[in-house]
């Protein structure tokens, strides 16, 4: 809808939002939802209506990575080759 409303002659724009660790855990205190489940997100809630959203594999499928590595690959570097540890970030 949104990209209905863009002048057909303007360049394509795109914001990426990344929040890492977003997961979290479920909390007993909230009836075991996590504290995103909880929070009061209404500028997240509209984001993610007017875009796409969803779960990645930032490497490799099956290959559960930290941070550094994931947001190495992110970027288009592959982090069997270019990382360097936490310390470089």
């Amino acid at each position: 809808e949104a990209m209905a409303m863009a002048p057909k002659d303007s360049k394509a724009r795109v914001v990426w939002v990344l929040i890492d660790g977003l997961g979290d855990l479920s909390i007993n205190e909230y009836e075991g939802n996590t504290p995103l489940a909880e929070a009061f997100t209404p500028f997240l809630d509209l984001v993610a209506r007017a875009g796409a959203s969803g779960l990645m594999d930032p490497v490799e499928p099956g290959l559960a990575c930290g941070s550094d590595t994931a947001h190495l690959s992110l970027f288009g570097y592959d982090p069997r080759e270019y990382y360097r540890g936490r310390g470089a970030f």
